[in-house]
Formats: structure tokens, C-alpha cells, sequence
């Protein structure tokens, strides 16, 4: 039985017990005493549900964070992998020019041409591996953008959502309390005469 009905049922008591043609009431203080004490009762259930939503709160904004940080391994590790390769290639490059530059620089005719064309692809390899880090590294930077706007958002959703669960169960419990406090005064304020059913 919810508190709504078992306020309902009080007030039900009350109106039930007017005597006519006079503003008092005669009211059986054991049924009312009996429903305001399961009303009591009830109210660390309504307090549980409450903490259950912070709880599931919590465990949304945790697995946010966790996936955060794996998105974020993830990315250091494509960055690293890809600085790897870039130097690779790099290196890879610089070597093939300068043995391609030694080469040339061996036959006397043609020095002064391989010295230009040495110097021509090591300018070209220095460019291709400067763009391949700088590639690399803007790939990178895009992916930990993505995971930290996409962690943002889960963390806001799961805030916003905990927050109108919270606002709803104040408002009923504080309607339910008010009430609750309605009634007792209402009963403070009357004689209270005990009538046997």
C-alpha cells in the first residue's frame, strides 16, 4: 500500500467520523494510530528507492569514466604505433637517399648532379616524414577530442537523468510529508474522544 492511499484511508477515517450538525469529529485513535505507523514504515522504502537512483547514478558516471580512459589508452596507443611507423619511414627514407646520394657521388662524371638529386630527395624525405608525423599526430588529438566529448556527454546524461529521478521523489515526498503534517495538526487541533466500533 502506497502513502498516498494510506493517507487517503486517514482521511477517510476522519471525514467518516464527523458528528452532524457540529464542526467535530470522533475518530477511533487505535485504526489511526495503526495506519500512521505503517505510513512509518513505509517510509524507509520510499528513502531506499531514492538511494537506489543515486547508486545507479554513480554506477552510470563510473562506467563513463572507465570507458573515457579506455578510448583514451586506445588513442596513446594508435599514437605511439603511428610515430613509430612515421619515423620508421622516415628513417627508412633518409637511409635509401643518402646510400642512393653516396652512390652517385662514386662516379666522378656525374658528382655535382648526385649531390643536387642527393640533396633534393632528402629535402623531399624529410617533408614526406614531417607530414607523416604531423598527420599522425592530428588523427590522434581527433580521437581524444571524440572520447572526451563522448564521455562529457554520458556523464551530463547520467547527471541530468539522476537529477529529474531525485526532483520527482522530493516532490511526492514532500507533498506526501505535507499531508502527513496536515493531518496531525488537523487532529492536534480537534478533542479527541476514543469510540469503540
Amino acid at each position: 500500500m502506497t502513502l498516498m492511499s494510506q493517507l487517503e484511508d486517514l482521511e477517510a477515517m476522519i471525514v467518516k467520523g464527523r458528528v452532524p450538525g457540529t464542526a467535530r469529529t470522533l475518530v477511533n485513535l487505535d485504526k489511526i494510530t495503526a495506519v500512521i505507523a505503517e505510513m512509518k514504515g513505509e517510509m524507509p522504502t520510499q528513502i531506499n528507492e531514492a538511494e537506489g537512483v543515486v547508486r545507479q547514478k554513480d554506477a552510470i558516471i563510473k562506467q563513463a569514466e572507465l570507458e573515457s580512459r579506455r578510448i583514451r589508452a586506445y588513442a596513446d596507443e594508435e599514437a605511439t604505433t603511428i610515430r613509430q611507423l612515421a619515423e620508421e619511414q622516415s628513417n627508412t627514407l633518409l637511409t635509401t637517399s643518402q646510400e642512393e646520394a653516396r652512390a652517385m657521388i662514386q662516379e666522378t662524371e656525374i658528382t655535382r648532379v648526385a649531390n643536387e638529386e642527393a640533396v633534393v630527395i632528402e629535402a623531399d624525405a624529410q617533408k614526406r616524414a614531417s607530414r607523416l608525423i604531423d598527420d599522425g599526430e592530428s588523427r590522434v588529438n581527433g580521437i581524444l577530442n571524440d572520447a572526451e566529448t563522448s564521455a562529457d556527454s554520458r556523464r551530463k546524461g547520467a547527471d541530468n537523468y539522476a537529477r529529474e529521478v531525485l526532483f520527482t521523489l522530493e516532490e511526492r515526498v514532500a507533498d506526501t510529508l505535507g499531508q502527513v503534517r496536515g493531518g496531525i495538526d488537523l487532529l492536534d487541533a480537534r478533542p479527541v474522544a476514543n469510540v469503540a466500533d
